[in-house]
């Protein structure tokens, strides 16, 4: 993390947008460092995890897509979840201090790499009240060719939209239609590998499919603020349905 960084216009600049970029989040050395273990969690890790924490871009074939809860199955990202520096960041910018809750790899591969639909998180996290955010560390260049992240400016004000189901093994939910853009324009977070976006929970945000011959790949980092509570009765709600998805996969 940059020595020189400045949180709390960054703390203002999140609050005021529901994102903020982040130049350098990693260095080189780190980023570095990161890739290889991401690499050894796909070689040695990933083939013996449960089917419901991988998805490919044909639901459970094809190229790799996204898989998750990394830190129940490997020591390397558990102590990310917890790197204090990341805590602290995160905690200025929601005005709370943060709890982990897991992490992701979105690998968004060459040529296939499908979209994702207009969300917000807490339509699969279901805390109460919705206080979280996300670090999404760009590990490859990101552009508007490759499927870079678009955040609605201001969107986090809305509070909660309702979304609609999709049917979709990754990507379960989506909203039926943004908001409006003339009150809270598009803006794509592009980034140089290192960098990262910030996200509140409650951001609506979307990513386009990769058109290049390269990967995009982002490690993905997920917190709730310390005064939240999981919504039970949303969260079974959302667990069933999951479950039908992949039941009818034959993924479970």
């Amino acid at each position: 993390m940059p020595a020189t960084l400045n949180t709390r216009q960054l703390a203002a600049r999140f609050q005021e947008d529901g994102f903020v970029v982040v130049k350098g989040f990693l260095d080189a050395e780190e980023l570095k460092r990161t890739e290889q273990q991401i690499d050894r969690y796909i070689a040695e890790v990933l083939p013996t995890v449960p089917r419901i924490h991988v998805v490919y871009e044909s639901g459970w074939s094809g190229p790799l897509k996204q898989f998750s809860r990394m830190e129940l199955y490997d020591e390397y990202f558990r102590r990310a979840l917890r790197r204090p520096a990341t805590l602290d960041l995160l905690g200025a910018c929601l005005g709370e201090p943060v709890e982990p809750i897991t992490t992701e790899v979105f690998y968004k591969p060459a040529r296939v790499g499908s979209p994702a639909l207009y969300h917000q998180e807490n339509a699969y996290f279901n805390y109460l009240p919705p206080y979280g955010l996300v670090i999404w560390i760009a590990l490859d260049e990101t552009t508007l060719e490759n499927g870079a992240v678009h955040f609605v400016r201001g969107s986090h004000r809305l509070g909660e939209i309702p979304h609609v189901q999709t049917g979709l093994p990754l990507f379960t939910k989506a909203l039926s239609e943004p908001p409006d853009p003339e009150l809270y324009p598009e803006v794509p977070a592009l980034l140089q590998p290192g960098d990262a976006s910030i996200h509140h929970f409650l951001t609506v945000h979307r990513s386009g499919p990769n058109n290049t011959d390269s990967h995009r790949r982002g490690f993905v980092l997920d917190y709730r603020g310390r005064s939240t509570e999981v919504n039970q009765e949303a969260s079974r709600s959302h667990e069933a349905y999951k479950k039908r998805i992949y039941r009818k996969a034959g993924a479970l």
